[in-house]
């Protein structure tokens, strides 16, 4: 793809107003992203580039175990709930009395557990716009960086331009003396085949062939 050098943009000034508008669109998450990966391999990130998807990297893995943390404290209040439903009966036996402090035991767990649930939750919601804003950051540095590709990659093109003008040229040239060298020995052979004849000609040609083959 041909760009020309005036597209180059100075993204530091814009950097804030790109961020917000990427923010706000529905963008993969680059470093999950096949054609992103393929642009930038872990050696030509640069150090803005890596740092930013290590730490992305880290968000999306604490996401996934907040998510997991909290399926299993989901499990094991629904476990909790199902053994009070089964000591709810209780009375002054001793084994009434034990049924009793099971049941304050898990009322007071699951009281804790809604609170660590409430905080990762609150913890889990806020991750999307994390890693959403940092998303957008990684896009916005990838984006200069491929401006920065752009301007180099069109430097070479030009050369490259000039080089294969060059070449063409050389070749044209090239062409028209290898027919002006056939031109001037079909018009050398046929003048001595017409002095010669054809007999001459072809043992002389035969002769020139073994004298080749002797020199190779």
């Amino acid at each position: 793809m041909k760009r020309n050098k005036g597209q180059a943009r100075d993204f530091a000034a814009e950097e804030e107003w790109l961020v917000q508008l990427l923010k706000n669109k529905n963008i993969p998450i680059l470093i999950l992203d096949e054609r992103w990966l393929e642009i930038f391999p872990e050696h030509l990130q640069n150090d803005e580039i890596r740092s930013m998807v290590t730490e992305l990297t880290k968000l999306l893995k604490k996401q996934g175990g907040l998510a997991d943390n909290i399926k299993g404290m989901k499990r094991y209040k629904t476990q909790l709930m199902q053994e009070i439903v089964e000591n709810m009966e209780t009375d002054e036996t001793a084994l009434g009395r034990l049924k009793r402090r099971k049941l304050d035991k898990n009322q007071k767990k699951i009281l804790e557990l809604k609170e660590s649930m409430s905080t990762k939750e609150l913890e889990l919601a806020e991750m999307p716009y994390q890693i959403r804003e940092l998303n957008a950051r990684l896009l916005e540095e990838s984006t200069r960086v491929c401006y920065g590709r752009f301007r180099v990659s069109q430097e070479r093109i030009e050369e490259l331009d000039e080089d294969i003008r060059s070449l063409k040229e050389q070749l044209r040239k090239k062409l028209l003396e290898k027919q002006d060298c056939e031109a001037k020995n079909e018009l050398m052979y046929s003048y001595l085949h017409d002095l010669l004849g054809a007999r001459v000609m072809e043992r002389l040609d035969r002769n020139a062939i073994l004298e080749d083959e002797e020199e190779e």
